[in-house]
């Protein structure tokens, strides 16, 4: 029987603390299982310990490697989704002594991506990470043309031309999130924390993006439900069109917050960097997104968390577990992961917790009811035609 790798100490040791997706969280009701909640019988060669002090030596190549990892034009280091996506293939390929390297779209073109994943497979990958809905169309055309590499696909499905999903080839696992959940606690818990004047700045209109939003404004209209003081609070709502910092993000906010509004989601990429100058000096706040943004400033009051390292860790398992292919279960097939997996969260250790009236309880009290299904959560903008609360919906 063999068995899969043993992560406690070592993501410890990197540092990572969104440990979700069938891992165990920082604080929970329960004991939780340490197998993935998709692949519960999955199994490794070999049982690999790594203490918490131990360290690894890098495996990382500039070009090459036997995982590589491709990202769009945005940095790597932009302690968000590509971060994170860089942070499970390094603590994988560390670990488990396989070798890696990453790869960035020159442009946000579809061509560009495509040459960054073909660079890829020309340097010899055998498994190929695509960080994003933007590799859609890319993993689409891809798939059965290069049907002996591997695709892990982030954020998405495959997709042809015209954006429609495609069947997905045994050689592609994708990995989706339940953004909407994450989004509907962080609305929930900024409205039980007082907040009334909230805004939400989104990248580019992506389905995900959108997801978080929708959650976002969820979790806001039944936390005033609650509170009943559903009169009182106004959301502005708006997306940039970007991911990166720009000179409109900057206007916008400083409108926003000029004008009262509280607190912004930050939702997408860099751009929380043309916010934070505005939150500062009007004394705003922040929501971050995808990974926990606390450290970036005091400012965060928290973020609206997705357990990308944990599943990427999770997904490479299963691949050199099954011989370097994807297992029956999982190749051809896109998971979605969630509050149930304990992949979708806020962070919630000491130095995170920015809340001041809203309690951990609290949290953990509508936490455990996304897991259970008592509470159920909308992806679809067109059921938030109607809402409690007052949202200005903003032109590109």
């Amino acid at each position: 029987m063999r068995k899969r790798l043993k992560f406690f100490g070592l993501v410890t040791a990197v540092g990572i603390l969104s440990v979700g997706c069938g891992k165990k969280d920082e604080i929970i009701e329960e004991p939780v299982a340490t197998e993935s909640p998709a692949q519960e019988d999955s199994t490794f060669e070999k049982e690999l310990e790594i203490e918490p002090e131990q360290t690894t030596v890098s495996t990382c190549r500039i070009t090459g490697g036997q995982v590589a990892l491709v990202i769009d034009m945005s940095s790597t280091m932009d302690n968000g989704f590509n971060q994170a996506a860089l942070n499970g293939a390094q603590t994988y390929a560390d670990a488990a002594e396989i070798s890696y390297s990453y790869y960035s779209a020159d442009t946000d073109t579809e061509e560009a991506y495509e040459e960054a994943v073909l660079m890829a497979i020309q340097n010899d990958a055998e498994l190929v990470i695509c960080a994003g809905s933007h590799f859609e169309q890319t993993v689409g055309r891809m798939q059965k043309e290069y049907g002996d590499v591997y695709f892990l696909l982030l954020d998405g499905v495959p997709r042809d031309a015209s954006g429609e999903a495609v069947d997905i080839e045994p050689n592609v696992h994708c990995i989706t999130y339940r953004e909407e959940e994450a989004g509907y606690l962080a609305g929930y818990m900024a409205v039980l924390e007082g907040y009334t004047r909230l805004g939400f700045i989104g990248g580019e209109q992506l389905p995900t993006v959108e997801s978080y939003g929708c959650g976002y404004l969820q979790g806001i209209d039944d936390a005033a439900g609650v509170l009943e003081n559903n009169d009182d609070i106004s959301v502005e709502y708006w997306y940039a069109d970007t991911f990166l910092p720009d000179q409109k993000i900057e206007d916008v906010s400083h409108d926003w917050y000029e004008a009262g509004t509280e607190v912004i989601f930050t939702c997408g990429g860099t751009l929380y960097q043309s916010v934070l100058p505005e939150a500062e000096a009007y004394g705003g706040k922040l929501i971050g997104v995808d990974v926990d943004q606390s450290d970036i400033s005091e400012l965060f009051l928290t973020s609206a968390m997705k357990g990308i390292d944990s599943s990427v860790i999770d997904a490479l398992d299963e691949f050199f577990a099954n011989g370097r292919s994807w297992p029956k279960k999982i190749g051809g097939e896109a998971i979605s992961y969630g509050a149930k997996e304990k992949c979708i969260r806020l962070p919630v250790q000491d130095d995170a917790w920015r809340f001041q009236k809203a309690t951990v309880a609290d949290y953990l009290r509508i936490a455990a009811s996304l897991k259970s299904g008592d509470i159920r959560i909308s992806d679809n903008m067109d059921d938030m035609s109607e809402t409690s609360v007052s949202v200005t919906y903003h032109k590109q």
